[in-house]
């Protein structure tokens, strides 16, 4: 007799566990309950009990949320990473524009400055400074003109240009089959420049007499012609080019 009052009462707590379970779960789910319930309907196709049908929904709203969350983590990166790139392409923009600016300065600071035209012949650029006899032309001579150097003080021979632009600082004259020549600085519109950036510009392949005075200086003037022997493909200074800024 004693069994079936234990058995009956243990049945009577789980029923009634049960019915507070579901009725917290009510309370907490309170307005959402009946779409809850019309979810449960629809996707059930016979009868078939089920002890809380609730935590199914709610698990299947969560996988739900959850494959949303990650699309939409997704989507943030992606937006993220096109922010940054505009961004970036803004600051480069930005770089560009204040380096045009900056050139722009130095040119009028040279159009201005009489010292800055003084002993220059018209679309010959740097040809004033250098010396008679460094560099006489004949028939095998070959004229290489180059930008700046690298940090090492070497020209690539596959970036010399047979003529002259306003992008250029240096040129190499030598021989037709030869792989020694002479180095020359070519002064010019790009002089101001070079000074206020004489570790990337000049130092890799001058020696500056002055360099102490270089705030006040404007020009760049050849002393003496350096000397290059091409190496690998490089035109490679073996003796700097001596330069005086004025």
């Amino acid at each position: 007799m004693d069994y079936f009052l234990y058995a009956a009462a243990f049945f009577l707590g789980v029923a009634f566990m049960y019915l507070i379970t579901r009725q917290v779960i009510r309370i907490y789910l309170n307005d959402e309950m009946r779409a809850y319930r019309r979810e449960i309907r629809k996707k059930r196709k016979w009868w078939k009990p089920v002890l809380f049908p609730e935590v199914k929904v709610l698990k299947r709203h969560k996988e739900h949320y959850k494959r949303e969350v990650e699309k939409l983590q997704g989507q943030l990166e992606e937006e993220a990473w096109q922010l940054d790139q505009h961004k970036q392409s803004g600051l480069d923009l930005l770089r560009k524009v204040e380096e045009l600016r900056r050139e722009n300065r130095e040119l009028k600071i040279i159009v201005a400055s009489p010292a800055g035209l003084k002993n220059r012949v018209p679309g010959t650029r740097g040809a004033s400074d250098i010396r008679k006899g460094d560099a006489a032309p004949s028939d095998d001579t070959v004229t290489l003109y180059f930008g700046i150097p690298d940090h090492q003080g070497h020209f690539p021979a596959d970036r010399s240009e047979p003529e002259y632009d306003n992008r250029k600082l240096f040129m190499v004259v030598t021989k037709k089959d030869s792989d020694r020549g002479e180095l020359h600085y070519l002064s010019g519109d790009l002089d101001l420049k070079a000074i206020n950036n004489v570790d990337y510009y000049l130092l890799p392949v001058c020696e500056i007499s002055n360099i102490a005075g270089r705030n006040s200086a404007n020009r760049v003037v050849q002393d003496e012609k350096g000397m290059v022997a091409l190496v690998s493909g490089k035109w490679i200074c073996n003796k700097k080019i001596r330069v005086k800024l004025v």
